[in-house]
């Protein structure tokens, strides 16, 4: 298996025309089922565009999982620059009765200085800071594009340390980026990747065009494995289809992906984005 490119087709097709007309174009869609212990407990949509005018990725997803998963509704809107600079996010979670939103944007301080301001409202309580961002922090969503951007991309033995802001906890992390080998997945080729993120082990299996098939964190016994379809990954599960579609702007396909478009050979080529090296 070859190296990823680090800088992708639709990024050039795309960021070195005309910036005339703004237009948003989703590069990845897909529908994923989460099991506990092996059992089906919960699904999540994942989805990501690039505003050709503004030159800015948006990360979208929305999770939701019964009982025995927590009982847990989550969602993210995430945007940052090509270059992974941080712009804004608004995360919102409910689980049980305990419900928590987070309101995020970078901005100037008095002094004139680039700050992450933070407002966190949990359960009707506010609370609202600023904090500094080392050099190179970028939203944790985005984590597949610093890989992508990376000296050596992802190639088996490449290893990068990194730190990201938790959207769920609207603060920065470090972490580290493994890639240990090349295998395959669900009949697809894929990297094992190893990383480490707010003192959590993940294992991702990531093919040729950086999408995430499956993602496992062995402590916790959780995975999450895409499927083809909706009705795979959401199965018995609530579906509140007026939520969905307010945060997605319509109810996602899920088909931009490759495992759907390597089952349908008249679905349409779309690429997921990179971002270009040393940025």
């Amino acid at each position: 298996m070859k190296k990823l490119s680090l800088w992708s087709l639709v990024v050039l097709v795309l960021l070195t025309g005309s910036f005339a007309k703004s237009e948003t174009k989703t590069l990845f869609e897909a529908y994923y089922k989460i099991k506990a212990a092996e059992e089906h407990v919960g699904y999540y949509i994942q989805r990501y565009q690039l505003d050709t005018k503004k030159r800015e990725f948006i990360s979208i997803y929305y999770l939701r999982t019964n009982q025995k998963g927590g009982n847990i509704s989550e969602s993210l809107k995430a945007y940052s620059t090509e270059k992974l600079n941080p712009i804004k996010y608004n995360y919102t979670s409910l689980q049980g009765e305990t419900a928590k939103t987070i309101d995020s944007h970078m901005r100037k301080n008095k002094k004139g200085e680039p700050v992450l301001q933070v407002k966190v409202n949990e359960n009707g309580k506010l609370r609202v800071y600023e904090a500094k961002l080392e050099e190179g922090t970028f939203f944790s969503t985005f984590l597949i594009y610093l890989l992508l951007q990376g000296e050596k991309g992802i190639s088996q033995g490449a290893k990068y340390k990194f730190r990201a802001i938790a959207e769920e906890d609207g603060k920065a992390f470090p972490g580290e980026v493994y890639v240990d080998s090349e295998t395959k997945k669900m009949g697809i080729d894929v990297f094992k990747i190893l990383y480490t993120f707010k003192r959590t082990q993940f294992v991702n299996f990531i093919d040729s065009k950086g999408e995430s098939l499956i993602s496992v964190s062995p402590a916790l016994n959780i995975s999450a494995e895409m499927t083809k379809t909706r009705e795979e990954a959401v199965q018995n599960i609530a579906f509140n289809e007026k939520n969905i579609s307010l945060l997605f702007g319509n109810i996602p396909e899920g088909k931009i992906n490759r495992l759907v478009q390597g089952a349908n050979q008249k679905s349409k080529k779309t690429y997921t984005p990179a971002t270009p090296k040393g940025q």
